[in-house]
């Protein structure tokens, strides 16, 4: 079977698309080697760092109209907000299937499938494919993240000193770090601080510097990851994230989150895991919530057994290897056209 994934990566939209689709594709490749897989991303260069010891057959394109397309393929995996007409009739023309993994997408209406990662979307049914399947059974999850032993969680929470994530993005484009970084020199608990630079961390590591020596109250320190992201993740006891990919991977692993987001409509991303107890929602990003995530850590520091019952939630909530659902239903999707083709 001839497997296509194209998915836009930069510093502006982030880099969560491209680490989805490529968790996707590793996932049916590691299922099985009959598969070809061809994997192409529209974005910066810095993309390459995250597919280089993959051993995928990527291409990166600067734009769409470089996106060359030379032969047919049984199912196209596009992961990204917005496609050129042009880039999208090209895919049609070549594709059996047509598939959107990513959660807002401007030809929702016209793929042929649409994955999504939890029940709740932002589409009216009219803008929604036939074929919708809305479900934590249906989360990416990247092969780096592990699930968290409860006896390694509850002895982190042990800890005076607690260590706490900060990780908003491969790209972090508004330099949310440093903002939240700034806030929290006003945190009464003892904590750590890791923060988790991205590769497309772009904005002066001395401004992150001279915020970390203007505060004596905590340890804070500086991590550029990638894929050592959750050997750091899986040794704290709660993460500061903007509600993306990794709120899910938290969710996953066990780490509870608290999740400040760009835009109210965006809630939907995070509301069933909301609404299981795994995570918080702080509110929009704005200077008020970041100031209230001291009464937020301080609060959940004095009532550890809070943090303890939401990662005691995330058990079971989503399967290993939840990815593969999605290839299994396309290729059903791709038997039963073919079946029905034949009968006619």
């Amino acid at each position: 079977m001839n497997i296509l994934f194209i998915c836009k990566a930069s510093i502006e939209t982030g880099f969560g698309h491209l680490i989805r689709s490529r968790s996707l594709a590793l996932q049916i490749r590691n299922a099985s080697l009959n598969n070809n897989i061809v994997f192409k991303v529209i974005g910066e260069s810095v993309a390459d760092r995250l597919l280089s010891d993959s051993k995928l057959d990527y291409s990166i394109y600067k734009n769409e109209l470089d996106c060359s397309l030379h032969k047919h393929y049984d199912i196209c995996y596009l992961d990204m907000i917005s496609i050129t007409e042009e880039l999208f009739t090209r895919v049609s023309n070549l594709t059996k299937l047509k598939v959107s993994i990513s959660p807002i997408f401007n030809k929702m209406s016209s793929v042929d499938a649409f994955f999504n990662r939890t029940k709740y979307n932002k589409y009216s049914d009219e803008q929604l494919p036939l074929r919708t399947y809305g479900s934590l059974d249906y989360t990416i999850i990247q092969e780096d993240c592990k699930k968290i032993n409860t006896y390694i969680y509850e002895e982190n929470l042990k800890l005076k000193n607690f260590p706490i994530a900060i990780c908003m993005g491969g790209g972090d484009a508004a330099n949310k770090t440093l903002e939240i970084l700034k806030a929290l020199k006003n945190c009464e608990v003892p904590a750590t601080f890791w923060v988790m630079l991205g590769e497309g961390y772009k904005h002066s590591y001395d401004k992150l510097i001279d915020v970390i020596k203007s505060n004596s109250n905590h340890e804070i320190i500086l991590a550029k990851t990638n894929k050592s992201m959750w050997q750091i993740l899986r040794n704290c006891t709660m993460a500061i994230l903007p509600g993306g990919i990794t709120t899910y991977e938290a969710a996953y692993a066990g780490l509870p989150t608290i999740n400040l987001l760009e835009q109210e409509t965006s809630f939907f991303l995070i509301q069933e895991l909301e609404e299981n107890n795994v995570c918080r929602y702080q509110g929009l990003f704005n200077y008020e919530n970041i100031q209230k995530l001291n009464k937020t850590i301080k609060y959940l520091y004095e009532n550890r057994k809070e943090l303890l019952l939401m990662h005691l939630n995330t058990k079971d909530l989503i399967k290993d290897q939840s990815g593969l659902n999605i290839f299994k239903t396309c290729v059903n999707l791709i038997s039963t056209e073919n079946s029905t083709a034949n009968m006619t």
